[in-house]
């Protein structure tokens, strides 16, 4: 996990910061490119080359196009997968490893929170596992019956076996060969038919696809009209959030210990968030996360989401990132509809 968060948010930052006008005008190639890495199964490896770095890139430069969501899916479900052949095979901290990434990549990702459930109810850090049950051998199968030696027939009655048996064959291919005659016949006719009626369908068609080009081109119009009016009142919502957020002061705030973070010890810093989830859920609060780094910051809020979830799984945390000038934080704010991101939407 640690090894993985540094080298993704490294990696996006880096070509962020080399190129940001060519990675906003590219998402198309990017998308590509993050389909390549899944066929190839480059899921988080190697460096600099792998779908999860190109999907928080895509995500930097794209925060409201949807069409990466079914590859964050792709990804998460993958990993929720060799989460649950881990547990069953009791590697419960490879397991948990698994599911980390899949909770970076989106909590929304199928079938990640039931494979979390399975976890918890088997396994929390630092606790004695029960031992796995002695297999019981397969007991080896009854050997079958020894089947009494048939009689030797008489030579008469042999003949006549094999007479009926070739006649019967004879019948069978006679009835085959008409059979196929009837059958040719029928598919013969059937052609006549259809290409009678292929003419007529032919001319239809074409004025079909005249219409449904129009009707396309009308369609394209109107999403283009929608799509611009959404991503305007989206500018305008998140603008009015960072202009209300400046003036408005924090529910509550926790300071963090540096080290911990930079030790990615999840067993004390669990320890530390549980009464800080406790009061996330008390003032249904919203959250943001001062940390001096993305990376910690990624990694943080994974931490947190699971320390909330274990209180309460109805409980739909929401944060944002922001950097610290000095020691790592988080402060409580009111609960919001959206996020509290102080980050320009391009």
């Amino acid at each position: 996990m640690n090894t993985l968060l540094k080298s993704v948010f490294a990696a996006v930052l880096a070509l962020t910061l080399a190129n940001p006008a060519s990675a906003q005008t590219k998402p198309e190639a990017l998308l590509s490119q993050i389909d390549a890495d899944i066929a190839a199964q480059r899921y988080s490896t190697p460096a600099g080359n792998n779908a999860i770095e190109k999907i928080f890139l895509f995500k930097s430069i794209a925060p409201y196009d949807q069409r990466v969501t079914s590859r964050v899916n792709n990804v998460g479900e993958f990993y929720v997968e060799l989460a649950n052949k881990a547990i069953a095979s009791k590697d419960y901290d490879k397991a948990q490893t698994y599911l980390d990434k899949s909770w970076m990549l989106s909590y929304l990702t199928p079938g990640l929170s039931s494979a979390q459930d399975k976890l918890d109810g088997l396994f929390t850090p630092g606790s004695a596992v029960a031992k796995a049950e002695p297999v019981k051998k397969a007991e080896p199968a009854p050997k079958p019956a020894p089947q009494p030696i048939a009689k030797k027939d008489d030579a008469a009655e042999k003949a006549a076996r094999e007479k009926a048996l070739a006649e019967q064959k004879a019948a069978e291919a006679r009835a085959l060969a008409a059979k196929k005659a009837a059958e040719a016949k029928r598919q013969k006719q059937l052609a006549a038919k259809e290409a009678a009626q292929e003419k007529a369908r032919q001319a239809a068609l074409a004025e079909e696809r005249r219409l449904a080009a129009q009707r396309r081109e009308a369609e394209k119009k109107a999403q283009a009209a929608a799509k611009l009016a959404t991503l305007k009142e989206q500018r305008e919502r998140a603008e009015a959030m960072r202009n209300q957020e400046e003036t408005e002061p924090a529910l509550a705030n926790f300071d963090l210990s540096q080290n911990m973070i930079d030790d990615r010890n999840t067993r004390q810093i669990r320890d530390e968030l549980g009464p800080i989830c406790q009061e996330i859920l008390d003032n249904e609060a919203s959250v943001v996360l001062h940390t001096k780094t993305p990376q910690d910051y990624r990694w943080l809020t994974v931490r947190l989401t699971l320390c909330v979830r274990r209180l309460d799984k109805a409980f739909r945390l929401r944060h944002s990132y922001q950097m610290a000038d000095s020691e790592p934080a988080i402060t409580l704010h009111p609960g919001r509809n959206i996020s509290l991101l102080k980050k320009a939407r391009n």
